[in-house]
């Protein structure tokens, strides 16, 4: 279900893609970033906690090292300062979003 194969000729080429359980830290960082900014109305400074996120039925339902994955590679961007129990948003997240 997460592959395409193309046939050319008598050899078959596959393209794999990107399947739910197989996300790039940058798509997960990007879809926390857009949780935060327009799912909680959050602007440059806000803070989340863990808790309120994990109550967002966006974020609720994915897995703890996906969050992780999301949380660090947004936190190396710049995009959020990540605490031990809360999330902010910065300018640069803001501006990525």
């Amino acid at each position: 279900m997460g592959e395409h194969i193309e046939h050319q000729g008598a050899r078959q080429v596959r393209i794999a893609r990107n399947g739910p359980g197989k996300q790039t830290a940058e798509t997960i960082g990007r879809r926390l970033l857009a949780i935060i900014v327009y799912g909680k109305s959050c602007r440059i400074g806000a803070k989340l906690s863990l808790d309120e996120l994990a109550d967002s039925s966006e974020v609720g339902d994915w897995k703890m090292p996906d969050f992780r994955l999301a949380c660090r590679y947004a936190a190396s961007q710049g995009w959020l300062v990540v605490d031990e129990d809360s999330l902010t948003l910065t300018t640069a997240g803001l501006a990525a979003a």
